[in-house]
């Protein structure tokens, strides 16, 4: 069993390094997709929800069990990727919620500048990808999609735990999960941050921290920060130098009720370390 989980960690870290483009419907037993518009962004998403094995469609708010629930950033692949891993190994114990794009027929698309806006907090004029992917800073119109849109939505139409939440992301969407976890950290219990960008912004998520930090004595959380050995280190990424610095950060805080863990997966890039990070982090935030 471990030599193909091996292998389907390594299929997926492969997978990663490509672009993605229109990858057409998921074909995981227990998958739906849905499309949800944003008014205030301007964005059609696409919402795949892969759902466990025995789920039992639900027919009351009564119903038993309710299933914690997994949110992953960028659907395809890494929910996708996520869901695969965990129904292969038998371990799909939750609803995981997928959010990703779709064009205005529904379709699934990818738009990097989309992914840029929707997930930095603030604007960064100066990152490499400006002229071809924004400036960014559309942080908080996302999370207010999420909030008063996707779980609601999830809430009513699945048998949720509506306490028992999870966020998932990487790079990108790692930043955007620090962003989440210091200025609304009550909209999920549990974070699994891989290779956040701290780097975007002039270092918007050290500021985040720094502001939580002075306005609160505690953090009732479970984190799992995790980053590649290999990756970047150098100006003005510092994947590695940044991602240990918000550990020890949180860890000097001493918020009596954080259950933070981190761990480095040597030899990992900045894409292939993606399977193992979620997979390992959702292991061991549900510990």
């Amino acid at each position: 069993m471990k030599n193909i989980i091996g292998i389907l960690l390594t299929f997926f870290s492969l997978y990663c390094t490509a672009d993605i483009v229109d990858q057409g419907p998921v074909s995981l037993n227990g998958t739906v997709s849905h499309v949800m518009y944003s008014e205030k962004i301007q964005q059609h998403f696409l919402i795949d929800i892969f759902l466990p094995q025995g789920y039992q469609e639900k027919k009351s708010e009564y119903q038993f069990p309710k299933y914690p629930v997994i949110y992953v950033l960028n659907s395809r692949p890494n929910a996708v990727m996520l869901a695969t891993m965990r129904n292969f190994a038998q371990m799909n114990r939750e609803i995981i919620v997928g959010i990703g794009y779709a064009d205005e027929k529904g379709k699934p698309s990818h738009s990097f500048a989309a992914y840029t806006r929707d997930l930095t907090p603030n604007k960064d004029e100066h990152w490499m990808g400006a002229k071809t992917a924004g400036t960014g800073g559309g942080a908080k119109n996302f999370l207010d999609f999420i909030n008063t849109q996707v779980k609601p939505f999830i809430n009513k139409t699945y048998t949720v735990n509506k306490h028992n939440q999870t966020l998932v992301g990487h790079s990108f969407a790692g930043l955007f999960g620090l962003y989440t976890l210091f200025t609304q950290p009550d909209s999920f219990d549990r974070y699994v941050i891989a290779s956040p960008s701290l780097w975007w912004g002039n270092g918007i998520g050290f500021e985040l921290e720094k502001h939580y930090a002075s306005t609160n004595t505690n953090l009732s959380k479970k984190l799992f920060l995790a980053v590649g050995g290999a990756e970047l280190n150098t100006a003005p990424e510092h994947m590695l130098d940044n991602t240990q610095l918000i550990f020890e950060k949180l860890q000097q805080r001493k918020y009596p009720n954080l259950e933070l863990s981190y761990k480095v997966f040597e030899d990992a890039t900045h894409q292939s370390v993606v399977a193992d990070a979620l997979n390992k982090g959702v292991e061991a935030v549900f510990q």
